[in-house]
């Protein structure tokens, strides 16, 4: 537990948690770009891919919280 008198710095973070947020983050981003460029038709409808890329949404979007959690 940090004390409350004490400001935040680095030293008091996690390196594999922040690590884990940069990646889920970057992840989440890709993803999602990458689901609506590219998993949706011109019409608007959704491609097959759109299964591996839901896949992929949900897991960098968890390791993106994990991260935070230990950070």
């Amino acid at each position: 537990m940090i004390p409350t008198h004490q400001p935040l710095t680095v030293k008091d973070l996690n390196q594999i948690g922040v690590a884990a947020t940069l990646v889920g983050f970057v992840g989440f981003t890709l993803t999602l770009w990458l689901l609506v460029w590219l998993g949706m038709d011109k019409e608007g409808r959704l491609r097959r891919s759109f299964k591996w890329l839901a896949i992929a949404l949900v897991a960098s979007y968890a390791i993106m919280l994990w991260g935070l959690t230990k950070a």
